[in-house]
């Protein structure tokens, strides 16, 4: 038996729909059924608009791009997560931000608290992005209080959080902006896409322009008609007339079509993730870390919607060399501290970040996807509580 990372998805009811569908019409890009997509995800997550892109590094590069053309930016700085995908930190500084980077929470794994009012204090920057590691939240109130202290705009990747809560609300509708994946590992999947979802209506009508090169079709009429008076544009004119330098991140309605029906099963992945963590949080023995047992990522999240169960071990490649002979699939803890990554360390400053390097050389992550039976769960815990690990 194989336990894999992530498994059925989308499954063969999934796929059969698909062809029936594929046969009632000749037009799959970015369409119909895009923009029910985009309110059906609004109205699931509690937001009020919603964009749909063709992967969740996309999402994070149209927030960054969007930024810099809503007059909201006092300066380039963004505080950005050491723990934390690649693409949520070069997402902005491909675009010329700068980048400082925070700590981890020893718990949760998100911005350190301390750390972050620190660099805020330090460095006034215009805007942070805060990642849910795992679908573990950040710790919201108190981030959220530090934002509006130094006046900063609060970005949440939740691409990892899809259904995960914190104080009763959905991971995704705390910030400015929130972006989503839905690659095939992850809660929900449209095979590659990717969603942002705002509040801000302007600040939506800036990311509908720019996801489609930087044109004003696919405006609300109260923007569209706004330019079209400014720049004196013709009816005839308005669909190829271009706002912004924009770029093309749609995805497509075949995308959109899929993650429609995901939509219809998200709540029961989201309820059988969060079991299958709280099953593991009281099956996993031998806790004492510093003794050498395990640590294990907790947080503040109702549910929480687990993408993988987190771990920190000092025997972490003996534990990840039996997990695999055992035919578990395990991995590094998202991809560790960025510092310790090429394309930071030959570009940017490295700082003393103790939390995350931690995480680099012990962390990884088990299977807790939603088909995952008890049983399963208990032969991976079975692995894990073997005494007989060496360092």
């Amino acid at each position: 038996m194989k336990i894999k990372l992530a498994e059925e998805i989308i499954d063969k009811n999934d796929i059969e729909l698909l062809k029936e569908w594929l046969d009632t019409t000749d037009r799959y890009t970015k369409g119909s059924e895009t923009i029910a997509f985009e309110q059906e995800w609004s109205d699931w997550l509690g937001s009020k608009y919603s964009v749909f892109v063709n992967s969740g590094s996309s999402a994070n590069l149209l927030i960054f791009l969007g930024l810099l053309h809503s007059g909201k930016l006092k300066n380039k700085k963004v505080i950005v997560p050491a723990v934390s995908w690649v693409t949520t930190v070069s997402s902005a500084t491909v675009l010329g931000y700068e980048p400082i980077v925070c700590d981890c929470d020893k718990e949760n794994l998100g911005f350190s608290i301390e750390h972050f009012e620190s660099l805020c204090k330090e460095h006034c920057p215009s805007t942070a992005i805060a990642v849910h590691v795992l679908g573990h939240a950040n710790k919201l109130k108190e981030l959220q209080e530090i934002c509006d202290k130094y006046n900063v705009i609060l970005i949440e990747d939740s691409c990892e959080a899809l259904g995960s809560q914190y104080d009763e609300k959905k991971l995704g509708t705390f910030g400015l902006a929130s972006s989503f994946s839905f690659f095939y590992g992850h809660q929900m999947s449209t095979i590659e896409g990717g969603m942002i979802s705002t509040d801000d209506r302007d600040f939506y009508n800036i990311l509908l322009s720019l996801r489609s090169h930087g044109w004003l079709r696919d405006n609300e009429e109260y923007f569209k008609n706004k330019y079209m008076s400014k720049y004196d544009v013709s009816n005839f004119q308005s669909d190829y007339f271009f706002l912004f330098p924009g770029i093309n991140v749609r995805s497509t309605d075949l995308n959109a079509y899929i993650g429609r029906r995901q939509l219809k099963k998200i709540d029961s992945f989201v309820n059988n993730r969060s079991k299958n963590y709280s099953r593991y949080s009281v099956t996993i023995e031998n806790k004492n870390y510093e003794s050498g047992g395990y640590w294990i990522q907790r947080s503040k999240t109702s549910p929480v919607s687990s993408l993988g169960f987190g771990l920190m071990t000092k025997k972490r490649d003996s534990v990840a060399k039996q997990l695999k002979e055992n035919g578990v699939e395990c991995r590094p803890l998202i991809c560790g501290s960025i510092q310790e990554h090429p394309f930071w360390f030959e570009n940017y400053k490295t700082v003393d970040l103790p939390n995350a390097i931690e995480v680099h050389k012990n962390g990884l992550y088990v299977p807790c996807h939603q088909s995952m039976s008890y049983e399963e769960i208990d032969l991976v815990c079975s692995v894990l509580n073997c005494k007989e690990q060496s360092s």
